[in-house]
């Protein structure tokens, strides 16, 4: 959990669900010093703290979205994947920090705010939730050889596709769109320019791929 004083465990069934979004973090979002970091200049939002959760979604896997963010990453989104059991977090927010966390996300640029139907979500404490929200990139998934590319920090039982860690896929994206150009200057070149960063992302949206998850509902 996180509040004004920082970060410290959470129990097993410790969290609030009350008027509470239950929300997946499937990249960075579950990591506490980037979380965090969104709330860095909004402590007032964190009176009541932020729960996260250890959660298991069956039939989704993490991966990488098709875009680059303007810190140099390729970020994490969702995908239908048939008999795969992916680790990943959840949080629940108050409607304040939800709008705080909109505002981080690029919502309406590179992700949707999406209302997931149908699910299979087994919190850590034993409640299974049919239905939850999450950021699911506008931006298809990055495609190689014709599939996802998960993330080789995100653990998934039944995974069927080739996991890569956030440096290897960075390389193959460079592969990709500048073979010849060394590593940190691509990173680099991409971070100091909106511009060309927007254009590398449309080159990987070419050959994006889709969520493949039909019940879901857009909210924004």
């Amino acid at each position: 959990m996180l509040d004004r004083d920082g970060w410290r465990a959470l129990p097993v069934g410790g969290h609030e669900t009350t008027r509470r979004h239950a929300v997946i973090a499937s990249g960075s979002n579950a990591a506490p010093d980037h979380l965090g970091q969104k709330f860095k200049d909004y402590d007032h939002l964190l009176d009541q703290p932020v729960y996260v959760t250890r959660a298991t979604l069956h039939e989704f896997d993490a991966v990488y979205s098709a875009h680059f963010s303007h810190y140099g990453s390729i970020p994490a989104t969702l995908a239908h994947a048939p008999g795969a059991q992916a680790n990943v977090f959840v949080t629940w927010l108050t409607d304040a920090q939800l709008d705080r966390v909109h505002e981080t996300e690029a919502v309406g640029t590179n992700y949707d705010f999406a209302h997931l139907h149908d699910i299979h979500l087994a919190i850590e404490d034993g409640t299974i939730l049919n239905a939850v929200h999450a950021y699911l990139s506008r931006r298809g998934c990055l495609s190689r050889e014709g599939r996802p590319v998960p993330l080789s920090s995100c653990q998934t039982d039944g995974r069927q596709w080739t996991a890569m860690s956030q440096c290897e896929v960075l390389n193959y994206a460079r592969s990709l769109i500048a073979p010849g150009e060394a590593k940190d200057d691509f990173i680099k070149a991409g971070i100091d320019s909106p511009a060309l960063r927007a254009k590398r992302t449309n080159e990987l949206t070419k050959s994006a791929l889709p969520h493949g998850w039909q019940t879901l509902i857009f909210l924004s």
